[in-house]
């Protein structure tokens, strides 16, 4: 039986032969692999290329729609409607895909697609592109200045650069401002219009902010370019005017001291009618003094003469002699008006304290405080410029504050007309008294003074006690002016706009010991 089972075997496979079966599959060809659009002017070129998905197997291949799926925004690509391709064997499917770049960059993107090839399942193409152009940078584009002092100049610079990597031309630039005068933009030593910039170079502007009142200024710089993406770049600007420089000054009102009061007095021709005056109001000038118990010593020279004018045998008085007015008023006569019309008040001021002191005087003393008190209608005519005295001034006393100097003398800046009717002619500033009253402390007083009496008591409260203090800075706001006594506001004072001073009313001269404390701000800009 075996042996027939093994018959009918070998039977069968003689009869009939064996046929091999084989499977057919699809193959998934992509065509570039990489796409390069190379080079483009941005806003001015654009690129078209194509990939093709070929079917190199022996059997039907789908594909699903391909898409972009990692993108700089300007590669696109042209897939039609459909969701699903067929693609049959020894076929080929084509795209386009489209390159524009906007501005200078390097645009990358991926097309990825999903396919039945085993062996290729998820395909994914790379695409690259490259923009070219000139990209308009601005540094800062909104600068704020913040708060500024009034008269301040606030310096800034504005960056302009070519960050691309083709040639920016800068057009134009035009500046709208809320007060032009405010927001400067200089060009210096910059070529004219238009600028070319080549890549990586940049332009510095150097602009400033002045302001000149309290207010908010606003300015809006618009820069025009070929920067395909932004042909018009604009800058903001904000500033705010203020006051911001505010200072404070205190003194303390000195106990009264030893004074040695010298007056100079103009003995010229046309004097007459002022040691007149002066004689007259001789007694409220020295009321103040005695009733202040100063230690004082008095005396009068000349503009023509260094040497102290004696009556009734002395030379200079003291709290101890009798009738002080009586004394004054008839030194103030004895002087007269036949002196030279060459007046030189400072150079004898100088020239009586030399002799004071060489001769040993007991008019100067070293503990004493040096007043000079100049009385002219003229300007002073000694050799030299007022600034040719200061030496001496300055070292005459062991320290500077033992030295004070006043003067009466016409109005500042330009003098002031003759007060006894005697026509237009004019008594002249006296610009080098004037200027030794700021150097050294003091006041100047006018010779055209309505009331001589007031101006007189002023002048030896002032002497006596300070009743005068200089500001410290220039161009004070006079409204933000305040004083203050030992801490209390006091509003008995006056700004006085030629010396740059506070002037205390004669009633209200703070008293020995007592804390002056001025606060004020200023127009303009100090540091």
């Amino acid at each position: 039986m075996l042996y027939i089972l093994f018959a009918l075997f070998l039977f069968s496979c003689n009869e009939y032969s064996v046929t091999k079966v084989i499977q057919t599959e699809p193959e998934l060809v992509v065509y570039p692999e990489f796409i390069d659009f190379g080079h483009l002017r941005a806003g001015f070129e654009s690129g078209q290329d194509s990939f093709a998905i070929i079917n190199a197997g022996d059997h039907v291949l789908t594909i699903n729609k391909p898409t972009i799926i990692t993108n700089a925004g300007r590669i696109n690509l042209d897939t039609g409607l459909e969701e699903e391709y067929i693609i049959q064997p020894g076929s080929v499917l084509e795209f386009n895909v489209y390159y524009s770049p906007a501005t200078y960059a390097i645009n990358e993107a991926t097309i990825s697609f999903t396919s039945d090839d085993a062996d290729e399942s998820h395909y994914v193409l790379p695409v690259i592109g490259y923009g070219d152009a000139p990209v308009l940078d601005i540094t800062p584009q909104v600068l704020d200045y913040g708060d500024v002092s009034i008269g301040c100049d606030n310096e800034e610079h504005i960056t302009i650069k070519n960050a691309g990597n083709l040639s920016l031309i800068i057009d134009d630039i035009t500046q709208m401002v809320t007060q032009p005068q405010d927001i400067i933009m200089e060009y210096g030593s910059l070529p004219a219009l238009p600028w070319v910039l080549d890549p990586a170079q940049e332009i510095d502007i150097l602009v400033s902010y002045i302001p000149s009142d309290i207010s908010y200024d606003e300015s809006i710089v618009r820069i025009t370019s070929n920067d395909p993406v932004s042909l018009v770049k604009e800058i903001i600007q904000l500033g705010m005017g203020d006051v911001e420089h505010s200072y404070s000054q205190t003194h303390t009102q000195e106990e009264v001291a030893i004074l040695d009061v010298l007056f100079v007095i103009d003995n010229s021709g046309s004097m007459s009618p002022y040691q007149l005056e002066l004689a007259n109001q001789m007694a409220l000038f020295m009321n103040i003094f005695i009733g202040s118990n100063a230690n004082y010593h008095l005396g009068f020279v000349t503009t023509d003469e260094a040497r102290l004018v004696e009556f009734e045998g002395l030379s200079w008085i003291d709290p101890t002699y009798v009738f002080p007015v009586y004394w004054t008023q008839g030194v103030i006569a004895s002087i007269g008006i036949r002196g030279s019309g060459n007046e030189q008040g400072i150079y004898n001021a100088k020239a009586a304290l030399l002799a004071s002191g060489v001769l040993g005087s007991e008019f100067i003393r070293d503990n004493a405080t040096a007043v000079i008190i100049y009385v002219s209608d003229e300007e002073d005519h000694s050799v030299g410029t007022w600034t040719s005295f200061t030496g001496f001034f300055d070292n005459f006393k062991a320290s500077p504050a033992l030295m004070r100097h006043f003067a009466v003398i016409g109005d500042y800046p330009d003098g002031c007309l003759y007060p006894w009717g005697t026509g237009n002619r004019r008594i002249q500033f006296g610009s080098g008294y004037y200027h030794m009253t700021q150097r050294y402390g003091g006041n100047s007083y006018s010779l055209c003074a309505s009331d001589w009496g007031q101006q007189m008591q002023s002048l030896a409260s002032s002497v006596i006690t300070q009743n005068i203090f200089q500001l410290e800075e220039e161009d004070p706001i006079e409204s933000t002016i305040v004083v203050k006594v030992n801490g209390q506001i006091v509003t008995l004072w006056a700004y006085d706009i030629s010396t740059n001073s506070v002037v205390f009313d004669i009633a209200a001269i703070p008293t020995p010991n007592q804390t002056i404390t001025i606060e004020y701000s200023v127009w303009g800009c100090y540091e």
